[in-house]
């Protein structure tokens, strides 16, 4: 669950959510703390009544051995281990009749492992879509990978008044974090004392100035 709000990727949430609509599996790509994790997170609460067994979150972050991803979705989806049989194939038999989206997240430091599991699902779970966060694509056959772009920017090397600066989602961004933070935060502007493209707080006009 995440705690505050998601800010802008209007565009970004359409075309991955149209995406996830034509492909089984969908990989968002793009270098540490491009925002993949929130916007496939946005996506799959977007998308969630489509799912009628549900869409389920796999946080690959923590981990460090390969060999725990099949156990790290079989504990998110509730499947139980069977004896005499492999993790890999208890997952296939308890998502083959189900429509299920799972959301992979932070796939890149354990991708061998991931494609092998992935790879093994798909085959055999005709309903199963896997939306994927990783820094490179799973490399699997029918795979979209859709690069993560950046939040949009202001050029700073122009002064922008404060309506003009919240046409750009960094900005708003920005905004709703400092506000978080110190509630009688309301927007932010140009210090020319402190050189183009700093940033100032303004204070509220309900706040006198100490």
């Amino acid at each position: 669950m995440e705690l505050s709000s998601f800010v802008g990727r209007e565009k970004e949430l359409a075309e991955v959510r149209r995406l996830l609509q034509d492909t089984r599996l969908l990989t968002l790509t793009g270098s540490g703390g491009c925002g993949k994790t929130r916007l496939a997170l946005a996506v799959a609460r977007e998308v969630v009544e489509g799912f009628e067994d549900g869409v389920w979150l796999v946080d690959l972050a923590p981990l460090a051995d390969p060999s725990l991803v099949p156990q790290a979705l079989a504990s998110a989806l509730g499947a139980r281990e069977q004896p005499a049989r492999s993790l890999n194939e208890t997952l296939s038999d308890y998502l083959r009749s189900k429509k299920v989206l799972v959301v992979l997240d932070n796939c890149e430091h354990l991708i061998e492992t991931c494609v092998e599991l992935v790879e093994a699902l798909l085959r055999s779970c005709s309903e199963l879509r896997i939306l994927a966060t990783s820094r490179e694509a799973l490399g699997i056959a029918g795979e979209i990978s859709w690069p993560v772009p950046s939040l949009t920017l202001p050029d700073l090397r122009r002064l922008l008044d404060i309506e003009s600066l919240f046409r750009y989602e960094s900005a708003r961004l920005f905004v709703e974090r400092a506000a978080a933070v110190k509630p009688t935060f309301l927007s932010f502007g140009y210090s020319s004392k402190a050189g183009r493209g700093s940033l100032r707080t303004v204070r509220s006009a309900s706040t006198p100035a100490q």
